[in-house]
């Protein structure tokens, strides 16, 4: 970093003009831009506040003296800053440490810099490249900066990669390089988990705050309340009862309303949870609000409103005052808010009904738990909620696997690949305990297929068809994904020349071709272009390997009739149509969708069934899924035509 006088340090609380005035490089604290007004969240994530900052900076004419600058140093708090050297930024953060105010006017910034930098020197500080993006895409929001996936994709293989060594080896290195959100026994690293649990944090502080400091002697605030939502086995529940643990003010009490009949036994049962221990708070979860009542569905809501709006509820002919609680509202029969939500114009009358709009006004905090299921066709990170809870899971229950000393766990590759990557567990996170509890362990000293449940008993708790072609495909060729992916990309680069020099392509636009960043050999080439071809052999391998698939997958057997050394006619077109289903889920997973061709907003036209595509562009699918028999020759596999 630069001398001290290179630097315009600005005071903390400055006015604007001099904030973006100074002369060097403008060294100030983000807490000063929040004060001025601009529109940047705070103690959220280090991700919001960077997206937030470069978007106000791109798009507020009141920074633009600062936006013409190449180099600045943005403080966050003591543990991170925003650098921008020669135009491009990076973030310096502590994964440990979330975004939150540690600075005061009296605070030495450039010393604080310093300190950065030499945390980073010794490994305590970590430092990401924040990706380049447009103006358009930071308004549109269709790239938002993740820490996770940018870890994730620089490294060699990939989400499965980051997930397979969580599991093998542990979640240390994980945990060393991105945010990790932690409260008591809680600890997640997925970006809306953290933003969610931080905020829910936040309005307990806050609770706290307010009842310690009360706006009328000896009169409590009124009641909060938060609804917590999630699949089956996501643990509603244990991350709010963590944060309320770490917080040390809350009594935490649980009440089920599936087990009560009538509003006058809830009331009884929410008098007793509402008794003081000294000065604790009470909390209170309200688990299945949303069950029936005399056949009602969701006929409880309106028997919150009082408790939630007025804090008062009626005991028998009583109206009893509520002295101060946190009320967590856990559903039972959505798995999200917005499937809490109406959908078509009849639900929407119902939820009227039962005072739906009213319950949802009055909540002060939302929070959906994912659990180890993707929650949408574009969650990614999924794999990685995986994998954390099955190495926590190995930890506890399957220790004869896990080995203290050393922390590795022994399971095979193709077991392990296929636990990660099957379509669901039917019942989120009690399903992958089960699927351990039913294994047969007694004498195994490595976690194998033979350890497996029957095919009857997986199926309750995942698609056990899926999983087996899956587990079927990697048994067979998981470890030469990559080496059908280096071939396969690689002639890619070979061909696309060649075809430029075949129709005459000028030189300048046949070094434009070459610079593309898909263009670079496999070795330098982006994690994103690498996964597209591992993608390719996985999805059309694992269906290959089904019992009413025509076509199969093997090692070459010489001599054998039955090899499909081409592809032509109805085999080829059926290919080609599951390679473009293939590319538009892939698509899809990155944040694309159908649009005029737009990298930057991520748009592309062909996001459509296989037979409304132009002729040309399945040509252009047909030639790739022509090639795919030489590349596996090339790795000593084939495919043939089953006969049964």
């Amino acid at each position: 970093m630069r001398a001290k006088n290179e630097y315009y340090i600005s005071p903390m609380y400055c006015p604007l003009e001099t904030l973006t005035s100074g002369n060097g490089i403008p060294l100030f604290v983000i807490e000063h831009l929040r004060q001025l007004d601009f529109l940047i969240s705070r103690e959220v994530s280090y991700e919001r506040t960077v997206d937030d900052f470069l978007l106000q900076l791109a798009v507020n004419d009141a920074l633009r003296e600062l936006r013409a600058r190449q180099d600045m140093v943005v403080l966050l708090n003591e543990e991170g800053a925003l650098v921008c050297e020669d135009g491009f930024w990076s973030l310096y953060f502590t994964p440990n440490y979330s975004e939150k105010r540690t600075l005061t006017p009296d605070s030495d910034l450039y010393q604080v810099y310093v300190n950065l930098e030499e945390k980073y020197v010794r490994g305590e500080v970590c430092k990401v490249t924040v990706p380049e993006r447009s103006l358009k895409a930071l308004v549109a929001g269709s790239a938002p900066f993740c820490i996770l996936d940018e870890f994730c994709g620089a490294q060699d293989g990939g989400y499965l990669a980051v997930a397979q060594e969580i599991v093998l080896e542990g979640p240390e290195r994980l945990y060393h390089n991105v945010p990790v959100c932690r409260y008591g026994a809680l600890s997640t690293v997925d970006l809306d988990e953290i933003e969610k649990y931080h905020a829910i944090k936040t309005l307990m502080d806050e609770y706290i705050y307010s009842y310690d400091h009360p706006l009328e002697e000896g009169k409590a605030p009124k009641p909060i309340s938060i609804a917590v939502f999630g699949p089956p086995g996501s643990g509603k529940s244990f991350g709010v009862k963590q944060i309320a643990k770490s917080r040390g003010r809350f009594r935490v009490s649980s009440l089920n309303l599936s087990q009560y009949h009538s509003a006058g036994e809830l009331f009884t049962a929410l008098h007793a949870a509402l008794e003081y221990e000294g000065n604790n708070i009470p909390l209170i979860f309200f688990d299945e609000f949303d069950s029936e009542l005399d056949g009602v569905s969701r006929g409880w809501l309106k028997y919150f409103l009082a408790p939630m709006q007025d804090g008062e509820y009626t005991l028998g002919s009583r109206t009893l005052s509520i002295p101060g609680a946190v009320f967590v509202f856990a559903g039972g029969t959505a798995s999200s808010f917005q499937k809490f939500l109406p959908g078509d114009e009849e639900e929407r009358i119902q939820f009227q009904r039962v005072k739906g709009p009213d319950f949802v006004s009055r909540l002060k905090g939302i929070l959906n738990i994912k659990g180890p299921n993707p929650v949408s066709l574009t969650d990614r990170r999924h794999i990685i909620r995986r994998a954390l809870l099955l190495r926590s899971l190995f930890e506890r229950q399957a220790r004869n696997f896990y080995h203290p000393d050393t922390g590795r766990v022994d399971i095979s590759l193709s077991l392990l690949r296929a636990l990660l990557r099957v379509s669901e567990f039917r019942h989120g996170s009690r399903s992958m305990e089960f699927i351990l509890d039913m294994s047969r362990m007694a004498g195994a000293s490595r976690y194998t297929p033979s350890c497996l449940p029957l095919a009857e008993q997986l199926d309750i708790h995942l698609d056990v068809q899926n999983f087996m072609n899956k587990l079927s495909f990697e048994q067979m060729m998981g470890d030469m994904v990559d080496q059908y992916s280096r071939i396969a990309h690689e002639r890619y680069r070979t061909h696309r020349i060649q075809d430029a020099l075949r129709f005459g392509f000028p030189q300048d636009e046949i070094r434009r071709i070459q610079s593309e960043d898909r263009m670079a050999d496999w070795d330098n080439l982006k994690e994103l272009y690498k996964e597209n071809r591992r993608s390719q052999i996985r999805f059309l391998g694992e269906r290959f390997e089904g019992f009413n698939t025509e076509i199969g997958l093997r090692p070459i057997l010489p001599g054998a009739a039955d090899t499909l050394s081409e592809l032509y006619g109805p085999i080829l077109e059926e290919l080609a149509q599951l390679e473009h289903q293939r590319w538009k889920q892939d698509q899809l997973s990155n944040g694309w969708s159908l649009g005029t061709l737009d990298p930057q907003l991520r748009r592309h036209p062909a996001r459509v069934p296989y037979e409304d595509l132009d002729e040309s562009v399945k040509d252009y699918i047909r030639v790739s899924v022509r090639s795919i028999p030489g590349y596996l020759k090339e790795i000593g596999y084939e495919l043939y035509r089953k006969n049964y």
